[in-house]
């Protein structure tokens, strides 16, 4: 036994094993007679571990957008910039008699949670910098179908982080809008207005944190409001072949950085068309009052994030025989990280390790089986812009793996605490050294005991591990990443990890193990 595995936890090892075979023993091994002999935990040596680039990514159909810069120590610097649709909020709208528009406010909230009375905790901005925002108009039809090359319209359109050189001959040459400096502070405090939808009360709103500009007032009143009784407003697919969209681009205006997640789940993230208008009476006959309203445009249209990406790691000699000493993990257009199981010598040529054969033939339980993953702290030292959570799943069929399906932690409500029996957050050991356990249990038991097919498993920094969806990703002909998970798509963030050939022993990539035997 000691030619296939090393024992590497001792008594804890037997004692974890004990706890985990009284747990689970009869869950996992109802189809056995007979005697069981439980054993320590164990290492697999039979992992190799690479990484490669990811060139381009879709980013239409997301569930969160970034704008903004993010400068990471290791992969350099990289930018966002959006280019969304506009929908009417209501169709065939009705200004009433002399519209006049007072102003026309954007609103993009924040991702946080109210702490306190008007005050909030914000987790959706990386940095401090200062910024300007420019608006340009877009003639670029988003469409929402694939025509194909075989001209079926059988498929959903894609659109790439990498496309800017396809759009932007499709922008307006001067900004619809060009804002004055704005500041951190000015974004991130909450917001008291006016209301004045009546004089006479003179009552409060109080708004969350969020990026709150006024834009153009004659550009949105030619656009929308003198457009009113016309076929462009008559739908929201009329009006998005008349009015295309929007381009918006942050540019850094001082030495730091920022970046935001722009909450469009939010109703709040808006154009709002504030507006006096006359309209008859309700309460005097023949009579004509002046009225207040507002006309709204949402971003429910089609969105897509653009990248310019400073990627300065060289990933393109990547050692895929013996693995290599690290893994780069970015979010967006960055890297992911390949690991193959079980991947030694082949004597028959079956295409299934000699290892695994002969494992499969012993007939083990298998209790608990996890991923040690080390952050390689000498390369990317941890702080609290790291991400806290990966994400492991099927990168053969694109899809995530049975423990995902199978975690009772799962829930929408609260993507920090989310799967963390399988995909539990960083974690620090007995020495302080920073590492990830990522549990696959059922995905081994699967392999071993079900005889499924021993697929490359995808490595990924997630900013959500709810965000399951399958992206897109362009990468070539040689690529062995395909698609990747929605969750990877929207982090900013960067890792690097030590990898099956690290140089470190002890924080080398780890498949450990703990079964039971089974004597029939």
């Amino acid at each position: 036994m000691n030619r296939i595995f090393r024992n590497t936890l001792g008594l804890i090892g037997l004692i974890a094993a004990f706890t985990a075979c009284q747990e689970n023993s009869f869950e996992n091994g109802s189809d056995f007679i007979g005697s069981i002999d439980m054993q320590p935990a164990y290492e697999i040596d039979e992992i190799t571990s690479y990484s490669e680039k990811i060139k381009s990514v879709q980013t239409n159909g997301l569930s969160n957008y970034l704008l903004g810069t993010y400068d990471d120590p290791v992969y350099g610097k990289s930018s966002t910039s959006l280019l969304t649709q506009l929908r009417l909020d209501r169709t065939s709208p009705d200004f009433g008699t002399n519209p006049e528009v007072d102003s026309v406010v954007l609103s993009f909230p924040f991702y946080g949670r109210e702490t306190g009375e008007n005050e909030y905790e914000l987790d959706s901005i990386y940095g401090t910098g200062d910024f300007k925002l420019k608006i340009y108009e877009s003639n670029y039809f988003l469409r929402t179908i694939d025509p194909g090359s075989d001209g079926d319209f059988d498929e959903d359109q894609a659109y790439y982080s990498d496309q800017i050189g396809d759009f932007e001959n499709f922008f307006s040459t001067t900004p619809v809008f060009e804002s004055d400096v704005i500041t951190y502070n000015d974004v991130t405090s909450p917001i008291t207005l006016i209301d004045s939808s009546d004089p006479e009360e003179n009552d409060t709103i109080n708004l969350s944190p969020r990026i709150r500009i006024k834009l153009p007032v004659s550009y949105f009143k030619n656009k929308i409001i003198d457009k009113e009784g016309s076929d462009d407003l008559v739908n929201n697919n009329k009006f998005v072949n008349y009015f295309r969209g929007l381009y918006i681009k942050m540019e850094q205006t001082g030495p730091e950085p920022i970046m935001y997640y722009l909450n469009f789940n939010n109703d709040a993230s808006e154009i709002k068309i504030h507006y006096t208008t006359e309209r008859e009476s309700l309460n005097v006959e023949d009579s004509i009052v002046q009225e207040n309203e507002t006309f709204k445009l949402n971003f429910k249209g089609i969105k897509v994030n653009l990248y310019d990406n400073n990627f300065d790691v060289d990933l393109t000699s990547q050692d895929k025989i013996n693995g290599e000493e690290n893994i780069y993990l970015k979010g967006g257009e960055g890297s992911a990280g390949i690991i193959n199981l079980f991947d030694g010598a082949d004597t028959d040529g079956n295409g299934v390790s000699d290892l695994l054969e002969e494992i499969r033939e012993k007939n083990w339980i298998i209790n608990e089986a996890n991923l040690m993953v080390y952050v390689n702290e000498d390369i990317s030292p941890i702080n609290t812009d790291k991400a806290r959570r990966l994400f492991v799943y099927d990168a053969d069929k694109n899809r995530i793996l049975a423990d995902y399906q199978n975690d009772p932690t799962v829930n929408s409500d609260n993507p920090s605490t989310s799967a963390s029996i399988h995909l539990p957050p960083l974690d620090e050991d007995e020495n302080g050294n920073k590492f990830y356990r990522l549990r696959i249990t059922d995905h081994i038991n699967n392999v071993i005991n079900n005889d499924s097919t021993n697929v490359k498993l995808g490595l990924l920094l997630s900013e959500n591990v709810n965000l399951t969806r399958i992206k897109k990703v362009k990468n070539g002909p040689n690529s062995e990443i395909d698609k990747i998970i929605e969750s990877s798509v929207i982090s900013p963030r960067g890792m690097v990890l030590h990898g099956s050939n690290s140089p470190d022993a002890e924080k080398r990539l780890k498949l450990r193990i703990i079964y039971t035997e089974t004597e029939n």
